[in-house]
């Protein structure tokens, strides 16, 4: 018997949402939305992000017409996993019958520690997830409640919590479709250019990075076919209007032949899409005789992720852009006016920061040139090698829906919070008031990029305000020391341990 499923993501309202570019479409439940689909189910997706209900809200609209299940999802992580509690709670007290399902990154690597302090969660998906919820599905189906024989979850038997073996990577990632026709698209703009789209061509990295967990939660670099990738970008644009698509890759030219299969497709199919990338300087580099095809493709924005401007830190998280491979992927994409972003992410906290340290950042920022700097703040994920090797001590910030990325967590020895932050702030105001990028910001040759850049420019200066405001009104920092036990972490190291071995 076909089962009616909800696929929600919680009301989180990040700052850089309400005040930025607005709401990207939750993927991650869009993928488990088409095999659900296809098997027979009838699915309903709730982005409660972008709708905002409260509890009352969203418990009257699923009132007036239950579901068998929810599927609880969401992209922020750490941050998110709070208000994902909320909601589950909030649920689970008004529908005691209903089966919630969660899934992510987080919850992969905390399950079990999830279930033990949250009695409203049955059942945590680890891992990618098409094959896993269309087999718990198919037992739900089924009356069945032993499910000992579905690989890649963590579950509850009353007072027990059982792990089930690691499920194996999805070898062939053309199997499954994102279920395109769930979404309600007048919510997702970008940039001004109208209706916008996640897709994936790839999962996984091949690099290792130390404050980063995408390499190990998908476990091994796979894409999908040049064709079937194409194929989908073509749909979205011929049958949903869909005009700029972002790729959640975390790598996407890591293969530079499929990439190149890829670029020519889309060129040979005349699809006039606004394409934004992540990629490596190292690669923009290794793909110089390339960025051509890569312009005539649609690629307006490609993001670098250029966490650090010395040599000896880049180094030390195992990345592979020294600064003058840096300098010469930029080089190399504004003389193919790819110049349209090149969004670079300073990660500050890496390294111990001095008055020193962010006035030589700031002088190698000018001298590196980019169009955009996102200047965000370690983060240590349980999960991620630096993560593992952060001290309670360290903490400032417990509260954990800040660990954004965008909000000091670790104590930085030689400056007080507030300078760390005031030096941020003050580096990214100053650097995009630079003369050279307003020149760009007005008088930019081409159309299509003086429209990214203003947009990029609006939004900075909206959260730039926004983050002000939340430093000075929101949750306090506490002193170093002060935090015993880290609170994103897992009370148990067998929730690490077990998550996605």
């Amino acid at each position: 018997m076909p089962l009616h499923l909800v696929l929600l993501t919680p009301r989180r309202r990040f700052i850089a949402n309400r005040f930025g570019l607005g709401y990207q479409i939750p993927l991650g439940l869009v993928l488990l939305g088409g095999p659900l689909l296809d098997v027979g189910h009838r699915v309903r997706l709730i982005d409660n992000d972008v709708l905002g209900w409260d509890d009352a809200r969203l418990v009257r609209e699923l009132a007036a017409d239950p579901p068998d299940a929810v599927l609880l999802g969401h992209t922020g992580s750490t941050a998110a996993h709070p208000v994902a509690m909320q909601t589950a709670r909030a649920l689970h007290q008004h529908f005691p019958q209903l089966k919630i399902i969660y899934g992510g990154v987080y919850p992969t690597y905390a399950a079990e520690t999830i279930l033990r302090e949250n009695p409203a969660i049955d059942v945590i998906v680890r891992g990618e997830g098409e094959a896993t919820i269309v087999a718990l599905a198919e037992a739900l189906a089924n009356g069945q409640r032993d499910f000992s024989q579905i690989a890649g979850i963590t579950w509850r038997v009353g007072e027990q919590i059982c792990v089930n073996p690691p499920r194996p990577p999805i070898a062939n990632l053309d199997v499954y479709r994102p279920g395109w026709e769930l979404v309600n698209w007048n919510a997702y703009q970008l940039f001004g250019f109208g209706r916008s789209a996640g897709l994936q061509f790839s999962r996984g990295c091949p690099l290792t990075c130390t404050y980063c967990g995408q390499w190990s939660f998908w476990r091994r670099w796979r894409h999908r076919s040049p064709e079937n990738f194409v194929n989908e970008l073509e749909s979205l644009a011929r049958d949903y209007g869909v005009r700029i698509v972002w790729l959640a890759d975390e790598n996407f030219a890591a293969d530079r032949e499929a990439a190149r299969h890829v670029l020519e497709l889309i060129v040979e199919r005349g699809l006039q899409l606004s394409l934004n990338l992540n990629m490596t300087a190292a690669d923009v580099v290794r793909d110089a005789d390339l960025m051509p095809l890569y312009k005539r493709a649609g690629v307006d924005n490609i993001i670098m992720g250029i966490e650090a401007l010395d040599d000896a830190t880049v180094a030390n998280v195992r990345k592979n852009n020294p600064l003058a491979v840096s300098m010469q992927a930029v080089q190399i994409l504004r003389a193919n006016h790819i110049v349209s972003l090149v969004n670079v992410n300073v990660i500050y906290g890496l390294a111990d920061e001095t008055p020193l340290s962010l006035w030589r950042t700031f002088w190698q920022l000018l001298k590196l040139d980019p169009d955009i700097l996102n200047a965000v703040y370690v983060t240590p994920h349980f999960w991620t090698p630096l993560g593992k090797q952060t001290e309670p001590g360290q903490i400032i910030q417990p509260e954990q829906a800040l660990w954004t990325y965008r909000n000091q967590i670790i104590r930085t020895p030689n400056l007080q919070p507030w300078q760390l932050f005031l030096g941020v702030k003050l580096t990214e105001a100053f650097f995009h008031a630079r003369p050279r990028a307003l020149w760009r910001l007005l008088f930019a040759k081409e159309a299509r990029f003086r429209q990214i850049l203003r947009a990029y420019f609006s939004v900075g200066a909206r959260v730039l305000l926004a983050e002000v405001a939340e430093y000075l009104f929101g949750p306090p920092r506490v002193a170093a020391g002060a935090v015993k036990h880290i609170p994103s972490y897992p009370t148990s190291s067998r929730a690490f341990a077990k998550g996605n071995r």
